[in-house]
């Protein structure tokens, strides 16, 4: 009965704090990449769209679409936000995302650039990535952080997982940092990096 009260209670604690993370996405510096990848993938918009407009505005970037943009606010129209968006793509030139696997690479990209930068922690960073995989068709290049999110989990309450062969709770941090590098080795985005509005 004891055991089954704490097992329950470190679930209980866990959703809580899945719950937190993703109120906390909610409110993360997007990238440009990002912010088109999600118009893309047809995204309702939220208040990072005007949190990266302004971002933008900082970093020198220029565009009647942008200076509209900045003046948005809650609730947002997604008819009104998407043309906004489309005029300042037009304005600035910025790359357009041609398929669903690009754009969720994207998505994936910035996550991990915000957890190798200390801006998140690998427990959401990882359920991040998941709830990706889960709900944007269950892209192949996603599935390492599928499993490293539940092999991370597992090891949260227990000595073993069954997920990622060989992790522990001794080096489960160095995996996820070693799959993390690699993700961002292999997915520089060279066409983006001129129109992000900090360096990456």
């Amino acid at each position: 009965m004891i055991k089954f009260f704490l097992v329950n209670l470190s679930h209980c604690e866990m959703t809580a704090r899945r719950l937190a993370a993703d109120m906390k996405f909610a409110h993360e510096p997007r990238f440009t990449s990002e912010i088109y990848a999600r118009r893309f993938l047809d995204l309702g918009p939220d208040e990072t769209v005007v949190s990266w407009a302004e971002n933008m505005a900082l970093a020198g970037f220029t565009s009647d679409g942008l200076f509209i943009l900045l003046g948005e606010s809650k609730p947002f129209n997604k008819f009104e936000i998407d043309g906004l968006l489309d005029r300042i793509q037009r304005e600035l030139k910025i790359p357009k995302v041609t398929s669903q696997k690009e754009a969720v690479e994207i998505i994936a990209t910035a996550h991990v650039r915000r957890f190798l930068s200390g801006e998140a922690e690998s427990v959401s960073t990882l359920f991040a990535l998941k709830e990706l995989y889960d709900n944007e068709g269950r892209e192949d290049a996603l599935f390492d952080f599928y499993l490293l999110h539940f092999a991370a989990e597992d090891l949260e309450t227990d000595k073993v997982q069954h997920y990622w062969p060989g992790a522990n709770n001794e080096n489960i941090k160095k995996i996820i940092c070693e799959v993390f590098s690699t993700w961002i080795d292999e997915h520089v985005l060279m066409a983006w990096k001129a129109y992000e509005w900090k360096s990456v």
